[in-house]
């Protein structure tokens, strides 16, 4: 009892603690796929030209990422008063429609709405968290660098240390390598989902298709309902702008790329990786988002593999460990010891 109040009592200080916290998870998750690069001083190379090779990798990734996100809102932005014409011609259609099918709702209910308004509600509040995003990018990156600096003293530290906190060191490498492993199948799986977004919406001629294209690969993290939450946005605009007609084709061309990458590719691709069950997927998305908000939702599988390799160590939460993994694995376990 005292246990489960003391997590409870970690994951309240985890939620209050989010503008350190974050930056500190996406910091360690980057460093952890970077370390690849560093291993290849085992191979030969340099230690420090590893190291140098990884922190360029770093700012590549998380500089590139932010300009290409700015260049992407940016244009957008600059380009959404062009709009409006297209939404009074939709709002007149819709309001012609509603008088005609006799719902009693009247044409002032849906004409009077001014979009404009809701932008410039949003205008400060969106600026302020775009300042956020920059700000925790360039400590996200600063802490990145500083823990692939330190990573060989790091792994010196583990190596003199048999057990840590009750746990071999030989797990948290194993932990390393799953999450490392995840992150490389979903960042490849989330690459092809945006490039194949890029290229519909271009093709339907929505236009803005880096911005989709982002918008996709980054919500390609979230588990499940990420690539539908992807989609909304560009429908939506496409509804506005193109009609129903390249509407319909463009939510049919997002689920024929959701269907064939998010359910035919991937989970078989990363199912070995995740060792999680399909439910405990969408629960600790549900569960990591709630306590670190919409980053949480993005991490919450690499932070449940480490949660279940943790747990596996422990006799006193094993069961836990259980709870978290896939049938498969539970399957191929009891085969193991039956043999």
């Amino acid at each position: 009892m005292v246990r489960l109040a003391a997590f409870g009592i970690f994951l309240v200080i985890l939620s209050l603690g989010r503008p350190i916290v974050i930056p500190v998870l996406l910091a360690t998750l980057i460093a952890i796929s970077l370390s690849k690069i560093v291993d290849l001083s085992e191979k030969g190379l340099p230690r420090w030209l590893t190291v140098l090779l990884a922190c360029l990798a770093a700012v590549t990734v998380v500089m590139g990422l932010g300009f290409l996100t700015t260049r992407a809102a940016t244009d957008f932005g600059s380009a959404f008063g062009q709009y409006r014409d297209d939404w009074d011609r939709l709002q007149s259609e819709l309001a012609g429609w509603l008088w005609n099918q006799g719902l009693g709702i009247p044409a002032t209910a849906v004409t009077e709405f001014d979009p404009s308004e809701l932008v410039r509600g949003l205008a400060v509040p969106g600026f302020t968290l775009a300042l956020s995003i920059v700000s925790s990018g360039f400590l996200v990156l600063l802490i990145t660098v500083f823990l692939v600096v330190e990573s060989s003293s790091f792994a010196k530290k583990l190596a003199a240390t048999d057990r840590l906190g009750g746990m071999n060191v030989s797990v948290l490498r194993g932990a390393a390598r799953d999450v490392q492993q995840y992150l490389l199948i979903k960042t490849v799986t989330s690459t092809a989902t945006g490039l194949l977004v890029a290229g519909l919406t271009t093709v339907v001629g929505l236009g803005h298709s880096l911005l989709f294209g982002l918008l996709a690969f980054v919500l390609n993290y979230i588990p499940s309902i990420g690539s539908i939450l992807a989609s909304v946005p560009a429908i939506a605009l496409c509804l506005v702008t193109l009609g129903w007609v390249p509407a319909i084709g463009l939510a049919a061309g997002y689920a024929g790329i959701n269907f064939v990458i998010g359910i035919g590719i991937e989970p078989r691709w990363a199912g070995d990786a995740t060792d999680l069950s399909p439910t405990v997927v969408v629960l600790s998305m549900v569960f990591w988002g709630f306590v670190l908000g919409p980053v949480g939702a993005l991490l919450s599988v690499p932070l449940t593999i480490i949660v279940r390799i943790t747990a596996s160590q422990s006799e006193e939460w094993s069961w836990l460990a259980k709870l978290l993994s896939s049938p498969r694995s539970i399957v191929r376990a009891e085969d193991d010891q039956g043999a």
